[in-house]
């Protein structure tokens, strides 16, 4: 057999080395791509992995929002509670604008006059005037029934400090309230001699005003401080309160039928005053326990008014 020729012996070399060059170069290409096809799956699992989160986030979100929250009775409550408004600046700032409207015992008309001006909410100013004073003593609604002691004791400044605190007190009503006078000593004597149901409430107008005072100067005072028919009749007009003043000892029956009189029963069924009762004694100790009592018992305000 005839040996290979060097040449081609060359040429077989050189076709080896070509093919490892060759095979070596695509190896290195197809490594290449794997390592590009591995990096790319794993970055896009990554981003599909956040997509999916971002979704499910997304989801909660949403899933939050949608569900109502349950807020607790208690708080719901409390978010409603409106604020406690203090009225004793209001007070306070009515009394400071009122030195020269007072009077000798206090204004109620003058005290909503004077909040209106100084800008207070309308509805003080209606309750204000809902209401009546005498020496000191204050009674809400619109019918008041004054029962006055005119016995001998009453005469002179005692007498003349009632009716100047009485003229006060009715000229103070607002034209929706009416008024009663009865005076007492031994007996009650109506305004104008005239007893209900004949007698009847009146306004605080110039005619009644002038009326009023023309009837307490024709009043003769009589003996014995017995207003127990007085207060009878009172509660016969069924006002909406009862001013009683006197300056000595009530020597009649006048507690003891109160307890009969001014009686009711509220939803509780319990025995409560059905008028209340704001008794005064002016310029006088005598007969202290005896009003205090019947204030204390008819739902009412007891004031001593001392000589000024």
């Amino acid at each position: 057999m005839q040996s290979s020729s060097p040449w081609f012996s060359k040429q077989k070399t050189q076709s080896m080395i070509a093919f490892s060059v060759s095979t070596c170069v695509h190896l290195t290409v197809c490594l290449s791509l794997a390592l590009v096809l591995i990096s790319t799956h794993g970055n896009l699992a990554k981003v599909t992995r956040l997509a999916i989160a971002s979704n499910e986030e997304s989801d909660e979100v949403t899933q939050l929002e949608l569900t109502p929250q349950t807020i607790p009775a208690d708080a719901m409550e409390a978010s409603f509670d409106a604020p406690a408004i203090s009225t004793n600046l209001v007070v306070s700032s009515l009394d400071a604008g009122l030195a020269s409207d007072n009077g000798e015992y206090g204004n109620v008309a003058a005290m909503a006059t004077r909040g209106a001006e100084l800008g207070i909410d309308d509805a003080i100013t209606k309750v204000s005037k809902s209401q009546a004073s005498f020496f000191g003593a204050h009674a809400e609604g619109n019918r008041f029934v004054f029962v006055i002691d005119s016995s001998r004791s009453m005469v002179g400044p005692r007498w003349e400090a009632l009716c100047k605190e009485l003229i006060r007190a009715i000229k103070s009503l607002s034209p929706d309230q009416e008024f009663f006078v009865i005076s007492f000593d031994s007996m009650a004597h109506p305004m104008f001699g005239v007893a209900p149901p004949k007698g009847k409430f009146l306004t605080a107008d110039d005619k009644n005003f002038e009326g009023i005072k023309n009837w307490l100067r024709s009043i003769r005072h009589g003996s014995n401080t017995f207003p127990a028919s007085a207060v009878g009749m009172a509660i016969r007009l069924e006002p909406d309160a009862i001013f009683l003043l006197s300056d000595g000892e009530i020597r009649d029956s006048t507690i003891e039928d109160l307890r009969v009189w001014n009686r009711k029963r509220n939803e509780e069924d319990e025995e409560v005053a059905l008028i209340p009762i704001h008794t005064v004694l002016l310029h006088s100790q005598i007969g202290f326990a005896a009003l205090e009592t019947i204030a204390h018992e008819n739902s009412g305000t007891f004031t001593p008014v001392q000589p000024r």
